[in-house]
């Protein structure tokens, strides 16, 4: 397995793997390119986000197997060094599965209150995720 930067050369290989992945709506390519993928063979993972002023949204977290902590972490770290690049002080995701909630808080993210989180100036708990656990990771 290898961790591979999203490229403008694989980039259309990964829209291919988003494509097949059930209830996933549309692909935004500017989070692509803040992507890091899983390679075995064919792409099995992916991992990136979108940024909104100083802060990263984990916005695509999607495996189709099963893979190794390490590779999660190491695949995260790589993301953590584009983060830093585009100066960006923190990672927010929304979390609805209490098994991804898990695997957040394993690379170091924290719970922070959904009274403090909004989208598009409307509070979190008064949109679809208000049932979201947020999860908040300093990047410096």
């Amino acid at each position: 397995m290898e961790i591979i930067s999203v490229s403008a050369n694989n980039v259309n290989k990964v829209k291919d793997f988003l494509n097949n992945i059930p209830l996933l709506g549309g692909i935004n390519d500017a989070v692509l390119m803040n992507g890091e993928f899983v390679y075995d063979q064919e792409i099995i993972g992916l991992l990136s986000f979108e940024e909104f002023f100083k802060i990263g949204l984990i916005r695509y977290f999607v495996f189709q197997k099963i893979i190794t902590k390490e590779i999660i972490k190491e695949m995260f770290m790589k993301i953590i060094d584009k983060a830093k690049e585009k100066n960006l002080i923190s990672f927010i995701a929304l979390v609805i599965k209490k098994e991804a909630k898990t695997v957040f808080l394993n690379l170091g993210f924290h719970e922070i209150n959904n009274n403090d989180v909004y989208i598009d100036e409307t509070n979190l708990n008064a949109t679809k995720y208000k049932n979201a656990v947020v999860l908040k990771y300093d990047v410096v």
